[in-house]
C-alpha cells in the first residue's frame, strides 16, 4: 500500500567538478565528471523510501537507456515505479550540474519526457495509489499539478509542495497546498519580494496568509524555520563541511515526509529532516549521498 505519492522528474544528473564554474565565454579545464540519478521527484522519492515508507513515484521517462538505469536503480531502492510512464520518441530528463569546490552548483535542467505527462494521467495515479500523502515538487506542469492537488484536497489526503524549480505560477497553487516546502529565495518569489531583506519570519507570516497551514524555509547555513500556525520552530544548522550541495533540499524534503507518516511531531520531523540534509552535502551526487534512517538515527 503506497503511504506517500511523489510526484517530480526523473532525472540522469551530468556532473562536472571543477574549482570553478566559467564566466561567459570562458572554459574552464581541470576537474572530474561523474553521472548519478536525480531529478527532485526521484531524489525525494529515494529519500523517503530510504527512511523507511512506502513510496509511489508519479513521473516519466524516455524508452532510452538512461530511462531503464534510472527506474532499475528506484526499484532497487524499493519505490513503486508503476505509475512512472516510459513514453516513445521523447527524451529522458537530464540535468547538466557544475559543482564548485566550494560545493556550490548551477543546474540546467531538461525535462525531457515529464513534460508530456497530463492531468488526466495525474488522476489516474492518484485513483490507483489512495496515499496517505502527498509530496510534489514543481516540476510536472501547473495544469499537472492542479489537477492532482484539487483531487487531493477533495479526498482529504494532505498535499506537501516543495516549490522548486520556483516559476511564476506557482503561487496560484498555494490554495490547494496544507504544507509549502520552500528556500528563503523562492519564498521571497512567491511574495514578489526577491532582495527585500525582510525578516524570515514576517516573510512566512506572509506566505501563511496566502492559505497553507504549514510553512517550512530551509536556509543552509542558517538552518531551518517552521511555522505552524503561530507556533515557530527553529532548528540549527549541523556543524559539517559541504563536499557537494546537488539534492540536499530534496533529502530534506523526503526524510522529513517519511518522519511526518510514521507519526512523529512537526518539530521532529524537521530536526530528522535537518540531520539527513547534513549527512547529503559531505557525499558527492543527488541519490547516491542520501542517508538511510539508521545513518540518520546515528548522527
Amino acid at each position: 500500500m503506497t503511504k506517500l505519492l511523489v510526484v517530480g522528474a526523473i532525472n540522469t544528473d551530468l556532473i562536472a567538478y571543477v574549482h570553478r564554474a566559467p564566466e561567459a565565454g570562458e572554459t574552464v579545464a581541470g576537474g572530474h565528471f561523474e553521472q548519478h540519478g536525480g531529478g527532485k521527484g526521484a531524489n525525494q522519492a529515494v529519500a523517503a523510501a530510504r527512511s523507511g515508507v512506502a513510496v509511489s513515484l508519479l513521473s516519466a521517462v524516455g524508452a532510452d537507456a538512461f530511462g531503464k538505469t534510472r527506474l532499475d536503480e528506484l526499484a532497487a531502492d524499493g519505490i513503486d515505479t508503476s505509475s512512472v510512464s516510459t513514453l516513445d520518441s521523447v527524451p529522458s530528463g537530464v540535468a547538466i550540474i557544475i559543482v564548485e569546490s566550494n560545493g556550490e552548483n548551477r543546474i540546467c535542467d531538461l525535462p525531457g519526457a515529464r513534460e508530456h505527462i497530463t492531468p488526466d494521467a495525474c488522476l489516474q495515479v492518484l485513483d490507483a495509489s489512495s496515499p496517505t500523502a502527498i509530496l510534489a515538487a514543481n516540476e510536472l506542469s501547473r495544469e499537472c499539478l492542479r489537477a492532482i492537488f484539487l483531487a487531493a484536497g477533495e479526498r482529504s489526503i494532505p498535499v506537501w509542495f516543495n516549490v522548486a524549480p520556483y516559476s511564476d505560477g506557482a503561487r496560484e497553487l498555494l490554495p490547494y497546498v496544507n504544507t509549502l516546502i520552500v528556500n528563503r529565495g523562492e519564498a521571497e518569489d512567491l511574495l514578489g519580494m526577491r532582495g527585500a531583506d525582510q525578516n524570515i519570519d514576517q516573510v512566512a507570516g506572509e506566505l501563511l496568509g496566502l492559505g497553507v497551514s504549514r510553512v517550512i524555509v530551509t536556509l543552509g547555513a542558517d538552518g531551518v524555520r517552521g511555522y505552524d500556525g503561530e507556533d515557530v520552530f527553529r532548528i540549527e544548522a549541523e556543524p559539517v563541511t559541504p563536499v557537494d550541495t546537488t539534492g540536499a533540499g530534496d533529502t530534506f524534503c523526503g526524510a522529513w515526509a517519511a518522519a511526518m507518516i510514521d507519526g512523529d511531531s512537526f518539530a521532529h520531523a524537521l530536526a530528522y529532516a535537518n540531520k539527513a540534509a547534513a549527512i547529503s552535502v559531505t557525499r558527492r551526487g543527488a541519490q547516491s549521498s542520501i542517508p538511510t534512517r539508521d545513518e540518520i538515527l546515528r548522527k
